[in-house]
């Protein structure tokens, strides 16, 4: 219970400090791993392990602070992965750097990373609970 304190709390000060960040999460699901609304505007993932993944960039300065929380369906269930910190160069995103990550039914990872001013960054999540594989990305932040 107390560590879920910590993960809101520490979630409402990143919401705040990075308020001025567009942040949208994007989830890449396998083909037959989606479901859409009857008008064709919501995707939905239909995850079989996972309950949740929540990517999150935001900066003061030029000081990054890619995070991710990310929840199992089952208190038992292994996670595994890597969060990489992307930047927008030449058309295309490439890694600037990554970190890794294990866990057991919840994951939380905060870091910081002194970035370029004119440069646009986000946070991509490629993460394994049981064997189901997922790619979320954070929305973009420009410094």
């Amino acid at each position: 219970m107390k560590l879920k304190k910590i993960v809101i709390t520490v979630t409402a000060i990143a919401l705040v400090v990075g308020s001025h960040a567009t942040n949208m999460a994007y989830a890449m699901e396998p083909q037959g791993k989606t479901s859409t609304n009857t008008n064709n505007q919501t995707v939905t993932p239909l995850w079989d392990n996972i309950s949740d993944i929540s990517p999150y960039i935001s900066s003061e300065g030029t000081t990054l602070y890619p995070e991710v929380y990310i929840k199992s369906k089952s208190s038992t269930d292994s996670i595994s992965g890597t969060m990489y910190l992307e930047k927008y160069s030449s058309g295309k995103w490439t890694s600037v750097t990554s970190w890794n990550f294990k866990g057991t039914s919840t994951v939380f990872l905060s870091k910081n990373y002194k970035g370029i001013s004119g440069v646009t960054y986000r946070t991509r999540i490629v993460v394994t609970i049981n064997g189901e594989k997922a790619v979320v990305t954070s929305g973009s932040c420009e410094i």
